[in-house]
């Protein structure tokens, strides 16, 4: 991208921008502003607003606007200051800025939103490697070899306690399938972020975890009527967690998985049954449907809040969901919806009876369906195809649905109706779409827009393509045709992308763990990383900066996707936290249980950036260069920030690994012998100290 060039005119501090080229569509960020020109003696100081990804600015004069402006020598950027001489005479000034290359900084905007977070690794790859290619590579999971099992002993142990569905449910299950508690399945699945291959797998799951929201505490206790062990009614709640998410990312490994797939496995979840009280919602005789969970489909998981739908909807729906329940059944019928109940009665008197717990349809529960959307249309907002295609009816624009007479298990096919019914309107189109521009572009995407506006905003305009995308291929609703479109879209792949979203807690602490991580010997094997974690050491951390408990949000709104909802004075104050602790060497004081009982420690989360450098920088000489050393960590840590904008970073970085650990006495880093072990010596506590004030810097608090 080319330089952008500024003007200041004099004492009256007028500016303006000459032209340069940027992509069609494509909004640059706000010009730098100068925001003060001062006259001291003999000095003159220019200061200006900072700049996205700045990797120079310079500062030219000239005393005759007819004459061409040069760069002026006579001073020094320092930061986002220019300070040169005083001559005396009027002169014109211009600051041009120059922004880092438009691949790299894609290549920072792809590692921090379609993976969690750069690593080293993959940022050597790229630096001669487009980009591109690992996009679509990352859009067929299926084509990416997995090895992240081989990474760490705790994956295959976590996984030989997961059950594969089928596997009974019996109250000796303390090792073996089955046996997995929550703790197990949320280490497993943080390790998994850290280190899997499909990076992009990985942030899709645990999207559609935060958006279909379960609540393993709300089944641990619903399963209290079964089981008085409080141990095994928790290896049950948590197998109902792992089938769900395992049967998403089977359907994302489907090149044309669609949202109703998606949406259907949602619906059929126990775990989803149990948390929006399906479970033991009636409409037979006179009885009233429980309501929440069609509302929550509506509101939440398709529709949007007052998209489209109204309360008088809300409660017809409600007697679709009749009857969807869950129920002990054999093994083999654990997908099987009209399997009959395994025992006589399931109470406490579950015993070791080999069974599984599944989504039942209870015909005696359901009643009469009624049609839904009554006389409603497509908003004229929308245009067309919208407008003017039909949906479950005859009359275009028209989206009644109306089920035909069903009894006994053939009334089953009501919900089913509503789902793909869901999973075809416009307004689903929109909110999901609209979310996963939240998720991977910004989050200042909204609902509403006018799609037959003769000028679209930006984001309205990806909206639509995304729609139009899951409109227009068949079948309707496939997930890599839309996310391909953001993906090559404008918004995403321009200047403005980078770090424009906050890092939720999980996304903070896996991004610096794999920040960090490199097999030091190339096997890629255990033991071999330069940082790692056992993945159950991140759960007290995310809770302490947030409230994030994975599979445990009690709200069925999910996460928060902006980031006002993670960032306070006291979140912050645990990412810092947490960050010194991870940066201190194992077994020393203040890496674990040594932080006056705040909890908030590393545990099982090591790092040793020290083998990390010395892969980076193999001779001594380097190694022993405050500024080389600098260098190297700035470009892991923040790779799609500008030289410019990182100028302070590395002052205070070089400034530190010359400072004694009072902080004031001068030491110098180049006297200071590297140890072949890590912990024991002062070039190692010196390293790791500056690492973690790099990482606490506000550049890593976002992507």
């Amino acid at each position: 991208m080319s330089a952008r060039n500024f003007l200041l005119l004099g004492a009256a501090l007028a500016f303006f921008a000459a032209s340069s080229p940027v992509p069609a569509q494509v909004v640059p960020p706000a010009p730098p502003g100068i925001t003060n020109f001062t006259l001291n003696g003999s000095q003159r100081v220019l200061r200006w607003t900072p700049y996205p990804a700045a990797q120079s600015f310079k500062v030219f004069s000239t005393t005759d606007l007819r004459t061409p402006f040069t760069e002026d020598t006579s001073g020094a950027v320092s930061g986002y200051s220019w300070t040169g001489t005083n001559t005396g005479s009027a002169r014109f000034f211009r600051l041009d800025t120059t922004p880092l290359d438009s691949n790299a900084l894609l290549t920072a905007t792809v590692l921090n939103r379609l993976a969690y977070g750069p690593t080293p690794t993959l940022l050597d790859r790229f630096k001669t490697n487009s980009i591109e290619n690992y996009i679509a590579k990352q859009l067929a999971p299926e084509t990416v070899t997995e090895t992240v099992q081989n990474q760490h002993t705790n994956i295959a142990f976590f996984e030989g306690k997961f059950a594969p569905p089928g596997t009974p449910v019996l109250l000796t299950n303390g090792t073996g399938p089955g046996s997995a508690a929550i703790g197990d399945l949320r280490a497993w699945f943080s390790m998994r972020a850290v280190g899997a291959d499909r990076q992009l797998l990985e942030v899709l799951t645990q999207f559609l975890e935060n958006h279909f929201v379960t609540q393993f505490t709300k089944s641990l206790d619903y399963f209290q009527n079964h089981y008085g062990d409080f141990n095994t009614r928790g290896r049950v709640a948590t197998e109902l967690e792992y089938r769900e998410i395992t049967r998403w990312r089977n359907a994302l490994m489907n090149p044309g998985a669609t949202f109703k797939d998606l949406l259907t496995i949602s619906c059929e979840s126990p775990a989803m049954i149990v948390f929006l009280d399906t479970v033991s919602s009636r409409g037979d005789g006179s009885r009233v449907p429980n309501e929440n969970f069609s509302r929550e489909i509506m509101e939440l998981f398709s529709m949007g809040v007052d998209n489209g739908y109204d309360q008088t909807d809300i409660v017809d729906m409600s007697h679709a969901w009749a009857g969807w329940t869950v129920d002990f059944v054999a093994p083999t019928n654990v997908f099987n919806p009209f399997a009959t109940r395994l025992l006589a009665t399931v109470g406490n008197t579950v015993s070791n009876v080999p069974g599984v717990w599944g989504f039942v349809f209870r015909t005696n529960y359901h009643g009469t369906s009624r049609s839904i959307f009554t006389n409603k249309f497509v908003p004229a907002r929308f245009g067309a195809p919208w407008t003017t295609r039909t949906y479950a009816n005859a009359t275009p624009g028209s989206y009644q649905l109306t089920f035909p007479a069903r009894t006994g298990t053939n009334a089953i096919q009501d919900g089913y109706d509503i789902i793909a019914h869901l999973a075809d309107l416009p307004f689903t189109q929109e909110y999901m779409s609209v979310k996963l521009c939240r998720l991977f572009v910004h989050e200042d995407f909204a609902h509403g827009y006018d799609f037959t506006a003769p000028q679209l905003s930006l984001e309205a305009e990806l909206v639509r393509q995304c729609m139009m995308a899951w409109e227009t291929n068949m079948p309707r609703g496939q997930i890599r045709k839309v996310l391909d479109v953001i993906f090559k879209s404008d918004l995403f792949r321009s200047h403005t992308a980078a770090f424009a979203k906050v890092k939720t807690p999980f996304e903070f602490t896996v991004s610096a763990i794999r920040a960090l991580r490199v097999s030091t010997n190339g096997t890629g094997a255990h033991g071999s990383w330069s940082a790692d974690t056992d993945g159950s050491a991140l759960a007290t951390p995310m809770n302490r900066m947030g409230a994030m408990v994975l599979f445990d949000r009690g709200e069925p709104d999910g996460y928060p996707e902006s980031g006002a909802g993670w960032i306070s004075a006291g979140t912050l104050a645990e990412r810092v936290r947490w960050t010194q602790s991870l940066l201190i060497a194992s077994g020393q004081t203040g890496h674990s249980g040594s932080q006056g009982g705040s909890g908030n420690d590393a545990g099982n989360s090591v790092t040793s950036p020290v083998r990390l450098l010395f892969t980076r920088l193999p001779v001594l000489a380097d190694q022993q260069d405050a500024a080389k050393v600098a260098d190297v960590f700035l470009g892991l840590l923040f790779p799609g920030e500008g030289a410019a904008n990182l100028s302070l970073y590395r002052t205070a970085a070089i400034n530190f690994l010359n400072t004694a650990d009072d902080g004031v006495t001068a030491s110098s880093f180049a006297a200071l012998t590297p140890g072949t072990t890590t912990g024991n010596n002062t070039y190692d506590t010196r390293v790791r100290g500056m690492v973690a004030m790099l990482m606490t810097m506000q550049r890593f608090q976002e992507q």
